[in-house]
């Protein structure tokens, strides 16, 4: 009996054995060398991803400035969302938003012409939700893209200037100055989130662009995020959707609701007050609370959601842009180009900043100026970085 039992046991052994040897030798044999490393990517995680930097860096200093003015009567300065170098003047609500629905328009055609992808993000989404016109709060444009088309950009046309002819024949250039930074995806010490600028070289407006990369695929799949710390699921940006804002043909995310949800909560897109403005049904806009009540509207004219349907304002159909000129973009123009006319008494003074960065060589020296303080007839200063 226990003789049998060590037959059992050892023919169980000797079965196992050539088992795991046959495994083995199969695993070997069917060996492809080439797929060494990690799987490869689907075309959605390749546009969020790039090679990180050989060597970290401490954490730089602001690369983007802006003027600060003081408030009248008091000692304290307060930012304007201009750009330092073009800025002249603080525009009127009509006048800005003038201006930003002709940058928008030159930016998306640029990038039409570009084969470049970017989308309306955060204030400028919640805008579009509601008419398809910038909130009268939101003194600025948010643009959001692919890190690869952050990459494709300061390749191919970092330091340059857009000239743009709109639906009228006026001839308007644009600044593309990206941050030197946006290699780095930590936010490390806040200064630097904003990955490139579109300038208007006019008037000192710019439309913030952030570049979305996932942070970490191995333990976060699908999961992208900015420098600010905002994050999405990739199914939930792509594929992008076209539509109108301000009467410009733009791009936004596929759950383009889901996003403004998770940012804003379900309140922002459907209470009609906010910050002393209500969303007017009859005249489908915001307008200030004071003009509301001088107007005696009724109650019922508050605004409880968008002022038509968001779908019905999709376009499945390409959007084309043929009433604009393409655009002309001009390499290294910048540091030859005054932002004012011969007209102008103040004169613009530009100095030459080096930086270095690794491992682009393409972007191994930027240069960008910055107008003379001295040159201004208003109190404005910079406020030096922290």
């Amino acid at each position: 009996m226990l003789h049998r039992r060590s037959f059992i046991l050892s023919l169980a052994a000797f079965v196992l054995t050539i088992t795991g040897f046959t495994t083995l030798l199969s695993a070997y044999l069917n060996y492809d060398s080439s797929a060494d490393g990690p799987p490869a990517m689907s075309i959605n995680h390749e546009l969020f991803y790039i090679a990180p930097p050989l060597n970290p860096i401490k954490p730089p200093p602001k690369y983007y400035a802006e003027p600060s003015v003081r408030d009248p009567g008091k000692k304290n300065f307060h930012d304007l969302h201009y750009d330092k170098r073009f800025f002249q003047r603080e525009l009127s609500v009509q006048d800005r938003e003038h201006y930003i629905r002709e940058m928008l328009g030159a930016w998306f055609q640029f990038n039409e012409d570009n084969n470049l992808q970017s989308w309306i993000a955060h204030g400028t989404l919640l805008g579009w939700w509601w008419n398809s016109e910038p909130l009268p709060w939101d003194v600025d444009v948010d643009i959001q893209m692919f890190v690869r088309s952050m990459q494709q950009l300061a390749n191919g046309f970092n330091d340059t200037v857009y000239t743009f002819t709109n639906e009228t024949g006026h001839t308007l250039k644009y600044y593309i100055d990206v941050n030197p930074y946006y290699v780095y995806r930590s936010r490390s010490n806040g200064m630097n989130v904003i990955d490139g600028r579109f300038i208007d070289m006019q008037t000192g407006l710019y439309i913030d662009m952030t570049a979305l990369a996932e942070a970490d695929p191995i333990r976060h799949p699908n999961i992208v995020s900015c420098k600010n710390n905002h994050k999405y699921l990739i199914d939930d940006l792509v594929p992008l959707r076209r539509t109108v804002f301000i009467g410009k043909p733009v791009y936004i995310p596929y759950e383009y609701e889901k996003v403004l949800q998770k940012e804003y909560s379900r309140r922002a897109l459907t209470n009609g007050r906010f910050q002393k403005y209500v969303f007017s049904v009859g005249l489908q806009k915001w307008i200030p609370e004071a003009q509301f009540n001088k107007e005696h509207r009724p109650w019922n004219d508050i605004g409880r959601g968008p002022a038509t349907a968001p779908s019905e304002r999709m376009s499945s159909a390409p959007v084309k842009v043929a009433a604009n000129s393409p655009g002309k973009v001009i390499p290294g123009a910048h540091a030859r180009a005054s932002s004012k006319t011969e007209e102008d008494t103040a004169e613009t003074v530009f100095k030459e900043v080096s930086i270095k960065m690794k491992p682009r060589k393409r972007m191994s020296s930027l240069s960008f100026g910055s107008l003379s303080d001295g040159s201004w007839k208003r109190d404005v200063r910079i406020e030096k970085d922290a």
